[in-house]
């Protein structure tokens, strides 16, 4: 599949999710103002689908913090929802776990945000080739280099070895071993 066509379907997941979240601040204003419940139980399917749509198209390791950033939110939606004389038992549920879910959610962004830049990252290289694949993980690394390109190589972290991290990979693409133009002609 072309770079840009992933690109598009990345970019078309964002927007999708961004109106299911926009979509979702109405119904809570909404219910906000007329005092009816259901409007609270469409945000939270909005913010729910939202997250399903967003985290299908988001890369690299970590990326699972915006599914535990919005499970307080969804918490405390559900909470709102609840008839008042049920209100108080549900809250001994939702208010510790949108506390628990809200620390793990920072956590994670925390873990996220530091491996956005790349320093963190794994390299598949090899003495005479040079650097093969980079990988957000050491486990990603050793899984491409044991299943994808079983040659000998060595794997390290990419501020190990800084002389990798301005040369390209020869095999940069998830779904595709080789660079289109490494890949051989077929004979018409």
């Amino acid at each position: 599949m072309p770079d840009n066509t992933l690109d598009a379907r990345a970019r078309q997941g964002r927007t999708t999710a961004a109106g299911l979240a926009s979509t979702a601040a109405v119904c809570v204003l909404l219910a906000a103002g007329s005092g009816h419940r259901w409007p609270v139980l469409v945000a939270a399917g909005s913010l729910f689908a939202a997250v399903m749509v967003y985290r299908r198209v988001m890369q690299g390791a970590y990326t699972y913090w915006v599914a535990w950033a919005v499970s307080p939110v969804l918490s405390l939606l559900l909470l709102w929802a609840q008839p008042s004389d049920l209100r108080e038992a549900a809250a001994l549920l939702a208010l510790p776990w949108a506390g628990l879910s809200a620390v793990v959610a920072l956590v994670l962004f925390v873990l996220w945000r530091s491996r956005r830049g790349g320093h963190l990252d794994w390299v598949v290289w090899h003495p005479d080739l040079g650097l093969l694949r980079r990988e957000q993980t050491k486990g990603a690394a050793l899984d491409w280099a044991r299943w994808h390109y079983r040659e000998p190589c060595l794997i390290d972290r990419l501020d190990r070895a800084p002389e990798l991290a301005q040369q390209t990979a020869l095999y940069p693409y998830a779904g595709r071993p080789l660079k289109q133009s490494d890949r051989p002609q077929e004979s018409l």
